[in-house]
């Protein structure tokens, strides 16, 4: 009986170290981005990809200027966003950004990176940042732009990037 157990322990051990380190690898795998130098001429080139962020809104609100777009470089999607608001806004950005992903021949996407809270204080946000990406998939970006005068008064902008296939 007491062999059994020393058995069926070793065993449960053995399956839960297997699957432990199986979780551990796809851990290290989880795609990290990195806050890039763009000069304005390169980040206006990259923002005029998208023509979506023509688009304002009429209305007389805190989110003055709203943009999201992408480009690639090699396996590398290259994100350029901004958010300018009134002068007197005090916290600004996106609140929220999700990477969505879908394999060349498919039409539902799924979602590569999510992140929130991207803002700082003050009434503009200008965010620049690379990720590595897989050949073979089209990406986009859903955002929403941010922007914080008091307690009492915010504005939320979605936005949509244009589409990017690598290849």
């Amino acid at each position: 009986m007491k062999k059994s157990i020393i058995r069926a322990a070793a065993v449960i051990l053995s399956v839960l170290f297997v699957f432990q380190m199986s979780f551990s690898a796809y851990a290290q795998d989880e795609p990290e981005w990195q806050d890039i130098e763009l000069t304005e001429e390169e980040f206006n080139n990259i923002t005029a990809l998208n023509p979506e962020n023509q688009i304002m809104p009429l209305a007389t609100g805190l989110i003055k200027t709203r943009t999201i777009s992408l480009t690639y470089s090699g396996t590398n999607l290259i994100i350029t966003g901004l958010t300018k608001c009134a002068s007197d806004v005090k916290r600004c950005g996106f609140s929220y950004l999700k990477i969505k992903e879908r394999a060349n021949h498919s039409l539902s996407w799924t979602t590569y990176k999510t992140y929130s809270d991207l803002c700082a204080d003050g009434s503009t946000y200008a965010l620049t940042k690379i990720i590595a990406v897989k050949k073979g998939y089209q990406y986009q970006v859903d955002c929403t732009h941010y922007a914080r005068k008091s307690i009492f008064s915010t504005e939320k902008i979605n936005n949509t990037s244009n589409l990017i296939i690598i290849q």
